[in-house]
């Protein structure tokens, strides 16, 4: 026995729009205190960011000007946040960060950095002069070399002393070479955000 089977039929296509984002948020607040309680959930963190930038210009001997731009920008250090947090509980304490030091070490810049590289303390350092407009603080200061160098980093203290004081951003950047009585003028920039 021989026989046919067939089957027909019609496919619809239901258009689904997607739900409300302000219905997903509005459960999310009805939800949280519930979670948090629990330890289901983490609170919202508010968030401040700092960054600091450093730029630099070589001046010779000659009163010849070169500048670099903008050499470093990185997150500054562990040990200015934790000085930062002190400062917050007491009066005392370190807390003018404008002396700059210099040197020819070129180890990788680290968050627990706390001093230029061994041997980067031959240059001395120099005060800076610092301002502050809204949430930038800058601070600019000019070294002059005695002694050929070739510079490779720059760090920003909380004193005058080679060796000592908390050290707020530490930067790597590639060789300037300077011949005795060259100067590099150094511009560091701290910002700090509020949460957006």
């Amino acid at each position: 026995m021989k026989g046919k089977f067939g089957m027909s039929g019609k496919l619809k296509i239901k258009k689904i729009k997607p739900k409300k984002e302000g219905m997903t948020k509005m459960l999310l607040n009805k939800i949280r205190p519930f979670a948090q309680k629990f330890g289901l959930m983490l609170p919202e963190k508010s968030v401040v960011e700092m960054y600091g930038s450093l730029a630099i210009k070589k001046i010779d001997i000659d009163g010849d000007i070169e500048d670099f731009g903008i050499v470093s920008r990185k997150k500054v250090t562990t040990v200015f946040v934790n000085n930062l947090v002190t400062h917050m509980q007491t009066t005392g304490g370190e807390a003018i960060f404008k002396w700059h030091g210099s040197g020819e070490t070129t180890g990788a810049e680290n968050i627990t950095d706390e001093q230029l590289g061994a041997g980067s303390t031959a240059f001395g350092r120099d005060e800076g002069t610092s301002s502050g407009i809204a949430n930038v603080y800058t601070s600019i200061a000019t070294h002059t070399y005695e002694t050929a160098a070739v510079i490779t980093e720059h760090g920003i203290f909380s004193s005058s002393s080679s060796g000592a004081g908390v050290l707020l951003d530490r930067s790597v950047f590639g060789a300037v070479t300077c011949s005795s009585g060259d100067s590099i003028q150094f511009t560091y920039a701290l910002t700090a955000s509020a949460e957006t």
